[in-house]
């Protein structure tokens, strides 16, 4: 199980010029393909269309490229965060695929997260296999309840309904509120949001979600910010005052 926690404060990516960098991206170190080689070739040839195919398509795109069969054919999957406005997901929809080969040289499987986009490749067909056991938690700094007993109630109760909600949805994505008592008896909200790739089954994507919320309580404790980035799904809790997820603006309707 490959899971990594990070305290952030405000951006959560770093870049180097147009090169936009993941959080600890997984790239495969077996079996690399070579320079010239017609694996490359492929990979080239759709890592370029990704861009344009997701901006199309509600900002998301899976699709393959090189012959039916054979260990040249290239899987791709790019997606979106619907947390995130359009203007952030068309810059990773660019950025991500056009740098991921100087993050991940050689390798012929990578999966890597953004702060607004998630990308993914394979020489290996992974189109609606939900894998929950690799992921990275972020919470913000900062941001702690009170009662951390009232928090954990009602965000485990948000995101669950979010969970079954987005299992349902059409584009796999469900967001809400839930309020709970915060400091000085004052009664609070929670956003939360609840999305899986669009190629998931809805059994996939609910195994997905309820598996992250099931460890929003030891990962985030009495964190009232949190955001579980796995591969195949994506959940954010956001403390009160936050604008809530895919509001007017936001990338998805």
């Amino acid at each position: 199980m490959a899971l990594a926690l990070i305290a952030a404060s405000s951006a959560w990516y770093d870049d180097d010029g147009d090169i936009l960098l993941p959080f600890a991206p997984t790239c495969s170190t077996s079996n690399n393909y070579t320079d010239g080689c017609a694996y490359e070739a492929n990979l080239a040839e759709l890592l370029a269309a990704m861009p344009v195919a997701a901006a199309a398509n509600g900002w998301f795109y899976n699709g393959t490229a090189g012959p039916d069969s054979g260990v040249d054919r290239v899987y791709g999957l790019i997606m979106c965060y619907a947390d995130r406005n359009a203007t952030q997901c068309a810059d990773c929809l660019a950025r991500a695929p056009a740098g991921i080969r100087e993050v991940c040289p050689g390798s012929r499987n990578v999966s890597a997260a953004y702060d607004a986009c998630l990308l993914r490749y394979s020489d290996a067909p992974f189109f609606s296999v939900a894998d929950p056991s690799e992921a990275f938690f972020v919470f913000e700094l900062g941001g702690e309840a009170v009662d951390a007993a009232a928090l954990d109630a009602a965000r485990s109760g948000l995101m669950n309904g979010l969970a079954r909600a987005a299992v349902d949805a059409p584009l796999l994505l469900a967001n809400g509120s839930a309020p709970y008592v915060g400091k000085n008896n004052k009664t609070e909200e929670v956003f939360g949001l609840a999305q899986c790739t669009r190629d998931l089954t809805a059994g996939q994507c609910a195994w997905c979600l309820t598996t992250y919320v099931g460890k929003m309580p030891e990962v985030f404790g009495n964190h009232t910010g949190g955001t579980t980035k796995g591969i195949g799904a994506f959940e954010i809790t956001l403390p009160p005052a936050a604008p809530q997820p895919a509001s007017a603006g936001a990338a998805y309707p």
